[in-house]
């Protein structure tokens, strides 16, 4: 299929929206203020618009402010908001001291190991890739809802880790294909995310976006895991509070 880039740029209009500056004018900007950085991009932006313009940033300390601001924000179909240290430089890879994003915490779920891959270079004597799975109440068949590999620690002292999770699923490993691997459904780990997503890749038509290893739950069983019926519900009160499908 051949798109018209022309035609789709007029129906669907994108606007440029800047946020940040790190380099101008030969000056490399990293190690200067948030709220000179924000200064430069006043000067030298000029907004057009539908095309590009500053991103909208208030400066308060009055809690209702922010709140008003923040709620504005999903109201308009974005993620949340980024709150930055006015005096804070530009740490790349962190955002530790000088800001953090704030956006709506979703429930957390109760799912179950169905499959994983093993990792590369320094994993590669760990799986490091975990599909995960709910439950079909219906069949009582597991269905897959993403892959999970954030939230797990490099160190076993840290927590949850890749060498305690290869360890717990190795001896459940029922196939093996290249890297990847089949599981029995065993082990259960609560994860949270980001939102849910209408997804054709995983069996249950849904995908977690981002999820993250919480813990794992070693008191339940895979019987006590969240189903497609709390996905379905899920999904649609996610919508009903603005985030997106």
């Amino acid at each position: 299929m051949k798109y018209d880039i022309d035609e789709m740029a007029k129906n669907f209009p994108v606007e440029m929206d800047v946020f940040e500056i790190l380099f101008c004018d030969g000056k490399n900007l990293l190690k200067v203020p948030f709220i000179e950085r924000r200064k430069i991009l006043e000067k030298i932006i000029v907004q057009v618009p539908f095309e590009i313009k500053l991103a909208e940033e208030i400066i308060t300390d009055d809690d209702s402010v922010a709140e008003k601001f923040y709620k504005s924000s999903l109201s308009a179909g974005n993620e949340g908001m980024m709150m930055k240290n006015l005096q804070g430089i530009y740490k790349p890879g962190s955002r530790v001291g000088f800001g953090m994003k704030v956006k709506p915490t979703m429930d957390t779920l109760e799912v179950v190991i169905v499959g994983a891959e093993w990792g590369e270079g320094k994993r590669g004597q760990w799986l490091s890739s975990f599909t995960i799975a709910v439950r079909n109440p219906e069949t009582n068949e597991f269905v897959e809802i993403g892959r999970v590999g954030t939230g797990i620690k490099e160190k076993v002292e840290e927590g949850v880790s890749f060498e305690q999770l290869t360890q717990l699923l190795q001896p459940l490993i029922v196939e093996e294909k290249g890297r990847e691997i089949k599981v029995r459904p065993e082990i259960v780990i609560e994860v949270d995310y980001e939102e849910i997503q209408k997804s054709p890749t995983y069996s249950s038509g849904f995908a977690l976006r981002f999820p993250r290893l919480v813990k794992l739950r070693e008191d339940r069983s895979a019987e006590d895991i969240n189903t497609v019926d709390d996905i379905l519900e899920l999904a649609g009160s996610q919508r009903n509070r603005g985030v997106s499908k």
